[in-house]
């Protein structure tokens, strides 16, 4: 009876030991929050930026503060022409290292690669990927009854939804499409999926904006 009581003691012990305090900050009705500090089992601190743009204008640019796993430490892109969306989450693995109040943003190098955009519903147009958007995306967009289609460039990271637990859900529903090669993002594309990303692209798009 006691070997079992003591290795449920050092269990405890060394979850205590190996666990990490990090700072959290998480905005909910407006891009400002109220920092607290929280236990993170998983061993990173994180700070990400999430930056929504239309056309040359920044509409939202917001500082979240949280514990973070090790796949979510990366930067997530998706460029539509007109609308943009980049998500930067810088880790760290030492307690309250997650001070930063700035994080930069990718740089806009183009890559040679191109996908197909739509300027309403046209959607023949072709758009330059930057940086490391190595896929195409293709979604449709439905909020209060009305259908949108948007085509363009992603990267990989956002196409699998590493950082989705970290943003938080999104009333808006989008069906969403993504594939690897030059203007792959046609009438078919492959590797399909539903995430919420892009519904978080235009929910903050349109708050803002209204």
């Amino acid at each position: 009876m006691a070997q079992p009581l003591l290795c449920i003691l050092m269990s405890t012990l060394f979850y205590k030991v190996s666990s990490l305090t990090c700072y959290q900050c998480i905005p909910e009705t407006s891009i400002k929050c109220t920092e607290t500090k929280v236990e993170c089992p998983v061993g990173q601190c994180g700070t990400m930026r999430t930056t929504s743009y239309m056309g040359n204008n920044t509409l939202a640019d917001m500082i979240m503060k949280n514990c973070s796993a090790t796949h979510q430490c990366t930067t997530a892109t998706a460029n539509f022409g007109i609308t943009k969306l980049v998500i930067s989450n810088q880790c760290c693995n030492t307690n309250l290292c997650n001070t930063q109040t700035e994080i930069e943003l990718p740089k806009i190098i183009p890559n040679g690669m191109h996908c197909y955009t739509c300027n309403g519903e046209d959607c023949a147009t072709t758009l330059p990927c930057v940086d490391k958007e190595d896929h195409c995306i293709k979604a449709t967009v439905s909020s209060d009854g009305q259908m949108l289609t948007m085509r363009g460039c992603a990267t990989e990271s956002f196409c699998r939804g590493d950082l989705s637990t970290q943003i938080g859900q999104s009333s808006i529903a989008a069906d969403q499409s993504c594939c690897k090669g030059h203007l792959c993002n046609g009438a078919q594309t492959a590797t399909a999926s539903r995430f919420f990303q892009l519904g978080i692209l235009i929910y903050v798009i349109l708050q803002t904006t209204l």
